[in-house]
Protein backbone atom coordinates (compact mmCIF):
# COMPACT_ATOMS: atom_id res chain seq x y z
CA UNK A 1 0.00 0.00 0.00
CA UNK A 2 3.02 2.42 0.81
CA UNK A 3 4.32 1.75 -2.41
CA UNK A 4 1.57 2.48 -4.34
CA UNK A 5 0.97 5.56 -2.62
CA UNK A 6 4.51 6.54 -3.36
CA UNK A 7 4.32 6.14 -7.16
CA UNK A 8 1.20 7.37 -7.17
CA UNK A 9 2.73 10.87 -5.57
CA UNK A 10 5.58 10.32 -7.99
CA UNK A 11 3.74 10.56 -10.93
CA UNK A 12 1.79 13.64 -9.70
CA UNK A 13 4.75 15.60 -9.07
CA UNK A 14 5.79 14.75 -12.80
CA UNK A 15 3.16 15.59 -14.24
CA UNK A 16 3.11 19.04 -12.51
CA UNK A 17 6.55 19.46 -13.58
CA UNK A 18 5.53 19.14 -17.43
CA UNK A 19 2.57 21.45 -16.56
CA UNK A 20 5.06 24.22 -15.41
CA UNK A 21 7.17 23.66 -18.04
CA UNK A 22 4.42 24.03 -21.15
CA UNK A 23 3.35 27.52 -19.19
CA UNK A 24 6.70 28.70 -19.31
CA UNK A 25 6.54 28.55 -23.49
CA UNK A 26 4.47 31.06 -23.54
CA UNK A 27 5.39 34.30 -24.82
CA UNK A 28 4.38 38.08 -24.16
CA UNK A 29 2.87 39.32 -27.34
CA UNK A 30 2.63 42.77 -26.86
CA UNK A 31 3.50 45.68 -28.92
CA UNK A 32 5.21 48.77 -28.21
CA UNK A 33 5.21 51.66 -30.46
CA UNK A 34 8.55 53.63 -29.73
CA UNK A 35 8.65 57.34 -30.13
CA UNK A 36 10.82 58.56 -33.52
CA UNK A 37 12.29 62.39 -32.66
CA UNK A 38 13.16 64.60 -35.24
CA UNK A 39 15.07 67.30 -34.30
CA UNK A 40 13.83 71.10 -36.39
CA UNK A 41 16.67 72.78 -37.70
CA UNK A 42 20.41 71.65 -37.93
CA UNK A 43 22.08 69.74 -35.64
CA UNK A 44 24.77 72.00 -34.97
CA UNK A 45 24.15 75.29 -34.63
CA UNK A 46 26.87 78.00 -34.50
CA UNK A 47 25.76 81.44 -32.41
CA UNK A 48 28.09 84.15 -31.32
CA UNK A 49 29.25 84.77 -27.84
CA UNK A 50 26.45 86.73 -25.59
CA UNK A 51 23.80 86.74 -28.85
CA UNK A 52 20.40 85.21 -27.93
CA UNK A 53 20.38 81.52 -28.32
CA UNK A 54 16.33 80.04 -29.18
CA UNK A 55 15.97 76.68 -29.24
CA UNK A 56 14.04 75.43 -32.76
CA UNK A 57 13.38 71.92 -30.62
CA UNK A 58 12.35 68.66 -31.77
CA UNK A 59 9.09 66.72 -33.01
CA UNK A 60 8.18 63.66 -31.74
CA UNK A 61 5.81 60.78 -33.60
CA UNK A 62 4.71 57.26 -32.52
CA UNK A 63 2.80 55.28 -34.67
CA UNK A 64 2.11 57.87 -36.84
CA UNK A 65 0.66 60.20 -33.87
CA UNK A 66 2.02 63.29 -32.46
CA UNK A 67 3.38 63.05 -29.18
CA UNK A 68 5.84 66.12 -28.75
CA UNK A 69 4.22 67.11 -25.75
CA UNK A 70 6.03 64.11 -24.21
CA UNK A 71 9.61 65.56 -24.97
CA UNK A 72 11.76 66.25 -22.09
CA UNK A 73 14.51 68.58 -22.71
CA UNK A 74 17.80 69.58 -21.08
CA UNK A 75 19.35 72.41 -22.41
CA UNK A 76 22.28 74.14 -21.28
CA UNK A 77 23.48 76.69 -23.38
CA UNK A 78 25.15 80.05 -21.70
CA UNK A 79 25.81 82.04 -24.60
CA UNK A 80 27.92 84.44 -21.92
CA UNK A 81 30.57 81.26 -21.96
CA UNK A 82 32.01 79.91 -25.05
CA UNK A 83 32.30 76.38 -25.89
CA UNK A 84 30.28 73.21 -27.37
CA UNK A 85 27.43 72.61 -25.59
CA UNK A 86 24.83 69.50 -25.90
CA UNK A 87 20.86 70.27 -26.22
CA UNK A 88 19.26 66.80 -25.19
CA UNK A 89 15.67 65.59 -26.39
CA UNK A 90 14.37 62.95 -24.37
CA UNK A 91 10.73 60.98 -24.40
CA UNK A 92 9.21 57.77 -23.29
CA UNK A 93 6.51 55.90 -24.76
CA UNK A 94 3.90 54.31 -22.36
CA UNK A 95 6.22 51.03 -21.63
CA UNK A 96 9.00 52.73 -20.29
CA UNK A 97 10.74 52.53 -23.91
CA UNK A 98 12.91 56.10 -23.57
CA UNK A 99 14.42 57.71 -27.39
CA UNK A 100 16.72 60.25 -26.94
CA UNK A 101 18.28 63.03 -29.20
CA UNK A 102 20.68 65.68 -29.50
CA UNK A 103 21.82 69.08 -31.27
CA UNK A 104 25.59 70.37 -30.79
CA UNK A 105 26.05 74.00 -30.09
CA UNK A 106 28.76 76.21 -30.25
CA UNK A 107 29.09 79.49 -28.68
CA UNK A 108 31.72 81.81 -30.07
CA UNK A 109 32.87 83.12 -32.90
CA UNK A 110 34.10 79.76 -35.30
CA UNK A 111 38.17 79.99 -35.86
CA UNK A 112 40.79 77.00 -37.24
CA UNK A 113 44.28 76.91 -35.76
CA UNK A 114 45.99 75.50 -38.23
CA UNK A 115 49.23 73.43 -36.83
CA UNK A 116 52.15 75.43 -37.98
CA UNK A 117 55.67 73.82 -38.90
CA UNK A 118 57.99 73.88 -35.52
CA UNK A 119 55.37 71.92 -34.00
CA UNK A 120 57.10 68.74 -32.19
CA UNK A 121 56.42 65.91 -29.46
CA UNK A 122 59.65 65.54 -27.38
CA UNK A 123 59.82 62.03 -25.11
CA UNK A 124 61.59 61.96 -22.23
CA UNK A 125 64.58 60.52 -23.82
CA UNK A 126 65.01 63.20 -26.24
CA UNK A 127 63.11 61.61 -29.50
CA UNK A 128 62.10 64.27 -31.34
CA UNK A 129 58.97 64.24 -33.67
CA UNK A 130 57.67 66.86 -35.93
CA UNK A 131 54.32 67.47 -36.98
CA UNK A 132 52.30 69.88 -39.03
CA UNK A 133 49.25 71.10 -41.54
CA UNK A 134 46.79 69.56 -39.10
CA UNK A 135 43.20 71.59 -38.73
CA UNK A 136 41.44 72.07 -35.42
CA UNK A 137 38.69 73.66 -34.73
CA UNK A 138 38.40 76.50 -32.42
CA UNK A 139 35.98 79.41 -31.27
CA UNK A 140 36.84 82.44 -29.23
CA UNK A 141 34.98 85.42 -27.16
CA UNK A 142 36.61 87.93 -29.11
CA UNK A 143 37.79 88.66 -25.86
CA UNK A 144 40.99 86.59 -25.57
CA UNK A 145 39.32 83.73 -24.62
CA UNK A 146 39.61 80.47 -26.74
CA UNK A 147 38.20 76.97 -26.96
CA UNK A 148 40.45 74.52 -28.58
CA UNK A 149 39.27 71.20 -30.05
CA UNK A 150 42.54 69.51 -29.59
CA UNK A 151 45.45 71.44 -27.66
CA UNK A 152 47.58 68.20 -29.00
CA UNK A 153 47.38 69.59 -32.53
CA UNK A 154 45.67 66.46 -33.93
CA UNK A 155 48.43 64.22 -33.12
CA UNK A 156 46.78 61.34 -31.88
CA UNK A 157 43.54 62.10 -33.24
CA UNK A 158 44.45 63.32 -36.75
CA UNK A 159 47.80 62.15 -37.42
CA UNK A 160 47.67 58.62 -35.95
CA UNK A 161 44.17 58.50 -36.94
CA UNK A 162 42.43 57.39 -33.30
CA UNK A 163 39.59 59.73 -33.58
CA UNK A 164 37.62 62.36 -31.44
CA UNK A 165 38.44 60.61 -27.93
CA UNK A 166 41.83 60.90 -28.17
CA UNK A 167 41.91 64.95 -28.69
CA UNK A 168 42.60 66.98 -25.55
CA UNK A 169 40.10 69.68 -25.68
CA UNK A 170 40.44 72.67 -23.43
CA UNK A 171 40.20 76.54 -23.09
CA UNK A 172 43.15 79.11 -23.27
CA UNK A 173 43.27 82.75 -22.68
CA UNK A 174 45.42 85.03 -23.80
CA UNK A 175 46.67 87.87 -21.33
CA UNK A 176 47.62 91.30 -21.88
CA UNK A 177 50.77 90.90 -22.62
CA UNK A 178 50.13 87.90 -24.96
CA UNK A 179 51.16 85.39 -22.34
CA UNK A 180 48.69 82.50 -22.86
CA UNK A 181 47.40 80.33 -20.07
CA UNK A 182 45.18 77.48 -20.11
CA UNK A 183 42.44 78.02 -18.04
CA UNK A 184 40.24 74.80 -18.03
CA UNK A 185 40.00 71.43 -19.90
CA UNK A 186 43.00 69.35 -20.50
CA UNK A 187 41.19 65.80 -20.09
CA UNK A 188 41.60 63.14 -22.91
CA UNK A 189 38.60 60.85 -22.75
CA UNK A 190 40.21 57.67 -24.43
CA UNK A 191 42.62 57.31 -22.15
CA UNK A 192 40.77 58.87 -19.48
CA UNK A 193 43.86 60.48 -18.04
CA UNK A 194 44.69 64.26 -18.20
CA UNK A 195 47.81 67.02 -18.83
CA UNK A 196 50.53 67.26 -16.02
CA UNK A 197 51.60 70.70 -17.10
CA UNK A 198 50.92 73.58 -19.22
CA UNK A 199 53.89 76.14 -19.86
CA UNK A 200 55.55 78.53 -22.55
CA UNK A 201 52.17 79.84 -23.69
CA UNK A 202 52.31 83.10 -25.55
CA UNK A 203 50.54 84.65 -28.30
CA UNK A 204 52.19 86.85 -31.16
CA UNK A 205 49.91 89.20 -32.76
CA UNK A 206 52.58 89.69 -35.89
CA UNK A 207 51.99 86.07 -36.87
CA UNK A 208 48.82 85.68 -35.59
CA UNK A 209 50.08 82.57 -33.85
CA UNK A 210 49.73 80.65 -30.40
CA UNK A 211 52.59 78.70 -29.41
CA UNK A 212 52.40 76.53 -25.88
CA UNK A 213 53.77 73.12 -24.64
CA UNK A 214 51.58 70.92 -23.05
CA UNK A 215 53.27 68.25 -20.84
CA UNK A 216 51.35 64.86 -21.68
CA UNK A 217 52.12 61.49 -20.60
CA UNK A 218 55.83 62.29 -19.82
CA UNK A 219 56.17 63.79 -23.08
CA UNK A 220 56.33 67.49 -24.18
CA UNK A 221 54.30 68.96 -26.99
CA UNK A 222 55.05 72.00 -28.50
CA UNK A 223 52.16 73.08 -30.44
CA UNK A 224 52.51 76.53 -32.78
CA UNK A 225 48.39 77.60 -34.29
CA UNK A 226 47.96 80.22 -36.50
CA UNK A 227 45.13 81.61 -36.37
CA UNK A 228 42.38 81.81 -39.34
CA UNK A 229 38.45 82.71 -39.34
Amino acid sequence: MKKIFLYGLLFFTAASGLTSCSDDQHTDTRVTNYIVLTINGDAVVYIDADATYEDAGCKAEAAGQDVSDKIVTSNPVDTKAIGPYTVTYKATNEDGFSSAANRTVYVGEPLTGNVATGSHRKTAAGAVTDWSDFNIDMLTDGNGKYWVEDLLGGYYEQRAGYGAAYSMKGFLQVNADNTVDMVGGGDVAGWNDSYSEFKDGKYDPETNTISYCVVYAKMDFNVILTLSK
